[in-house]
């Protein structure tokens, strides 16, 4: 299976069509492009892959320019921005903060944000879907724009991983992203979690726990026992106190534990790397027990049957 990839670059075309070329780069990366840089010193290129399941990575190397405001469109993503090269000022809250090498940026895709890359620079830009993340991250009353601090452990670990992504974008294939994918998401909402888990939060501290409880479960996906019970024990918690964390989101334990394993089958089956596994080998290896309940359950959730999402993609 191919990957969706795009590549803008605004010498291969003449001065005057360079402003064009950068605006749809801009445009096909969901990055605003309000202050457009258009004179004839300004260069720059996009080289990009979208996953099989929708993660957009985009490399970005251009001379001196800010990009401020958001794609007013673009609510359904989470974005990470992680310097290569070059150095940055990002507009936090009314104040000018440095960007240290290693800092990850972050923010929901919608919310305005600011900036200022100084020097030459090269940036790796991530969108990432929400229905990949634990659902309360998608409330913007809880997360802002922000820094994840390079010199915390998830933080160095996640950016290595997509500094080395960054690096080798062109030489990516469908199957090589499949481990990226789920270390992705994962990492991500442990950063935040522990981002979040600050003394006197309040609610962001409830938060934090939900998150760390949905990442407990996604651990603990392929376990077929896995139960409400295992993980209150885990946790140290009532199982009422679980419940209401998941009905304050709109969901149940069940539910949530039920779709997690339906999307991990869904990467599965769509992935080159997991072909010569049956359907059945990826139902049971992510903790369904029953192979016919498996599928009408999947096609409930996808409208469509196992076999055709593989289909689908291709293998």
């Amino acid at each position: 299976m191919s990957l969706k990839s795009w590549h803008f670059s605004t010498q291969a075309g003449t001065a005057d069509q360079r402003s064009h070329v950068w605006r749809e780069a801009m445009d096909t990366v969901c990055l605003p492009s309000s202050m457009m840089p258009v004179d004839e010193h300004f260069s720059g290129d996009v080289v990009g892959i979208e996953s099989p399941v929708g993660i957009e990575f985009s490399r970005v190397r251009a001379t001196p320019l800010t990009i401020s405001g958001s794609a007013r469109n673009d609510h359904a993503a989470l974005w990470l921005a992680l310097l290569l090269d070059g150095q940055s000022v990002f507009l936090e809250s009314g104040e000018r903060v440095e960007v240290s090498r290693g800092d990850m940026l972050y923010g929901p895709c919608g919310r305005d944000s600011t900036l200022e890359l100084c020097a030459d620079f090269r940036l790796l830009y991530v969108r990432v879907p929400m229905t990949l993340l634990p659902p309360r991250l998608v409330d913007p009353r809880l997360l802002a724009c922000g820094i994840l601090p390079g010199n915390a452990g998830l933080t160095r670990v996640l950016g290595g991983m997509l500094q080395a992504v960054g690096e080798e974008l062109e030489s990516f294939e469908a199957s090589d992203l499949h481990p990226v994918e789920v270390a992705l998401a994962e990492f991500l909402t442990a950063s935040l979690a522990r981002l979040l888990d600050t003394p006197g939060l309040g609610d962001h501290r409830r938060t934090a726990h939900f998150l760390r409880i949905c990442e407990s479960i996604d651990r603990q996906l392929g376990d077929a026992d896995l139960s409400l019970n295992q993980i209150t024990d885990q946790h140290r918690v009532s199982s009422r106190y679980v419940q209401k964390l998941f009905a304050d989101v709109g969901l149940s334990f069940t539910g949530y534990l039920r779709d997690k394993r339906l999307e991990r089958c869904c990467q599965d089956l769509r992935s080159p790397a997991h072909r010569a596994l049956s359907v059945s080998e990826i139902c049971f290896r992510w903790g369904f027990n029953d192979a016919a309940h498996f599928s009408r359950t999947f096609r409930a959730r996808f409208d469509m049957t196992p076999r055709e999402c593989r289909r689908r993609a291709g293998l």
